[in-house]
């Protein structure tokens, strides 16, 4: 018989009705008039799905009525439900929920402790031997739906729905009742449609599922990584970038990934251009190797243009990693990033003199320190640090901003202590300079003499040479 599946639907009400009326036989009084079945909630349910078991108890005789309703398959108590309080001439439906089991249910619905009252309230004792009829009886066979087509097995012709027909099945060794017999995510029908035995998970034996064989009946492969066609076994180049697999197990790049580092770059791309296919940064400066090469900047050093800061510090700071000097200054970028001035400014402090010849290019008040004392010009009462103040040698006329006016190779302030003017390189007129002369107020006439006297002996040896010439050209005459 077939069964049609409906989910825990109350369907048509069956009544069994349970009436009490007096008989004529004095060993009983009551009997119990019951339908001939025990109906389901879903008459075309199958195995599995959860249906109502129910029938209706009437009472025609009691002023009030209650019992116990007990529920039977194959002679088996399967649950129980109450009638309370059921007055007369009333009907209540008795029911139980059930999943249904395959096979022949014989199923019964049987009432006991029965309990009546009369108008008055007083219970109304009913002797077992008084009771005659008092159950209801169903008898069903519950086919299965494996595939949930709701053709049950005993009519569908292919119970597991795998597009193979359950006498293919039996022929071919499969599983009727599964959709996959060998359990390799691939339906029965789908390895039969393939080529593939729908028994085996690994139909050619090489350790790899069909599911997952991209070569299930070639033995020899079943991957294929650039899905070229070509099994990695036998393609020489098995993601296809440019480089055999010997050439990749050299290099210790992956021969199944086309970009082993996947900085964007190919592994024969970066063989060409000398980077490191197994390092997304190869001079480990920041910047991917792809990155660097858009931006035209060295993948294969840290710090391109050699200013001592690093590519990606160059990028953080926003100056130029490809020019040593990003403003032009004379300045390269890592001394001002040392100093403290600003790479991307000619004159950081903005007082009008370039960073490369501002002493204190970060103090907009001070460009110049004459003596190299830490002290700008500005700031500093003696400038060229000769111990004389500025405002005195603008009095004495000496340069405020050199220790040596007179470049005499002696300093203003250890003339002025000495008696020899400042301001005049030979103070003495001797011919020799103040720093050189060991009595720089005294003339002395040393010089002239010995001057005279090399000349004299200077016009000697001309005329010994002159002489002598003549006296060779008249030889040869």
């Amino acid at each position: 018989m077939k069964y049609k599946k409906n989910k825990l639907g109350l369907g048509l009400l069956a009544v069994v009705v349970l009436s009490l009326f007096g008989v004529t036989q004095a060993w009983a009084n009551y009997s119990f008039v019951v339908n001939q079945s025990l109906y389901l909630s879903s008459p075309n349910a199958f195995a599995g799905d959860k249906v109502k078991l129910y029938t209706v108890v009437v009472n025609n005789d009691f002023a009030s009525l209650s019992a116990d309703v007990e529920f039977y398959n194959n002679d088996k108590l399967i649950g129980a439900t109450q009638v309370v309080d059921l007055g007369k001439e009333g009907a209540r439906q008795a029911w139980i929920e059930y999943v249904l089991p395959e096979g022949e249910n014989k199923l019964r619905a049987v009432l006991t402790n029965f309990s009546a009252k009369n108008e008055a309230g007083k219970v109304v004792p009913i002797k077992s031997e008084e009771v005659a009829g008092y159950e209801a009886n169903g008898q069903y066979s519950i086919d299965l739906d494996t595939d949930g087509d709701d053709v049950g097995n005993k009519e569908d012709a292919d119970d597991d729905n795998d597009s193979l027909t359950d006498a293919d099945e039996s022929t071919r060794g499969t599983d009727p009742l599964k959709v996959d017999t060998d359990g390799d995510t691939l339906s029965d029908g789908e390895e039969v449609n393939k080529g593939l035995d729908p028994t085996k998970k690994d139909t050619d034996g090489d350790g790899h599922d069909d599911q997952k064989d991209l070569f299930p009946v070639d033995k020899a492969e079943w991957a294929d990584g650039d899905k070229d066609g070509i099994g990695d076994n036998s393609d020489p180049d098995d993601d296809n970038d440019g480089l055999t697999d010997t050439e990749e197990n050299e290099l210790g790049s992956d021969p199944l990934k086309a970009d082993t580092d996947e900085d964007g770059l190919t592994d024969k791309e970066e063989k060409d251009k000398g980077t490191d296919p197994t390092k997304a940064d190869t001079d480990g400066d920041g910047f991917s190797d792809k990155e660097e090469l858009a931006a035209g900047i060295d993948p294969l050093k840290a710090d391109t243009d050699e200013d001592g800061l690093t590519d990606k510090e160059e990028k953080d700071k926003g100056t130029d990693p490809t020019k040593a000097d990003t403003d032009g200054d004379g300045l390269n970028d890592g001394e001002e990033n040392k100093v403290g001035s600003d790479p991307l400014l000619v004159d950081t402090d903005l007082d009008g003199v370039n960073d490369l010849l501002d002493a204190f290019p970060l103090d907009k008040n001070e460009s110049v320190d004459t003596d190299l004392d830490g002290v700008g010009n500005n700031a500093d009462a003696d400038d060229d640090g000769d111990g004389i103040l500025d405002t005195e040698e603008k009095i004495k006329g000496t340069d405020p901003i050199k220790a040596d006016t007179d470049s005499d190779g002696l300093s203003d302030n250890y003339e002025n202590e000495n008696g020899i003017n400042p301001l005049v390189a030979d103070t003495d007129g001797d011919g020799k300079m103040d720093g050189y002369d060991k009595e720089p107020l005294v003339a002395n006439q040393d010089w002239i003499k010995l001057a005279v006297q090399f000349g004299a002996l200077g016009s000697f040896f001309l005329f010994l040479f002159f002489f002598s010439l003549a006296k060779y050209k008249k030889r040869k005459i």
